[in-house]
């Protein structure tokens, strides 16, 4: 069940950034269980967000599991808009594109 809430976290981070950049209409692909999970959220917005390739760039910042707990508890306790910073040390791997107004973000990670 932990496993399943902090990719629960890590789901409203990302609908927190697409919030951000005002997509209001949003797809959501969501798998938890506790050996795995992978996250897609899609949304229509007129032009890439300025941070697109930052988002990218932190989602794929290498893992330290090491500090796993520490930054668990860190997740969203600031209550401040995006934490991607550490995002990108919880998750396996992340992709941030836009394409032909379609805004993508898939987060994985293994429990």
């Amino acid at each position: 069940m932990q496993n399943k809430m902090r990719s629960v976290k890590i789901l409203e981070e990302v609908l927190g950034y697409f919030l951000h950049h005002e997509v209001e209409e949003l797809d959501i692909s969501f798998l938890a269980n506790e050996k795995e999970m992978d996250i897609t959220v899609k949304g229509h917005i007129d032009e890439a967000p300025k941070d697109l390739d930052r988002l990218h760039k932190m989602l794929n910042e290498p893992r330290k599991p090491e500090y796993d707990e520490y930054y668990w508890s860190l997740l969203g306790a600031s209550g401040k808009r995006q934490e991607f910073q550490l995002l990108g040390s919880l998750v396996d791997a992340g992709k941030a594109h836009f394409q032909e107004g379609l805004l993508t973000v898939r987060i994985t990670r293994t429990y």
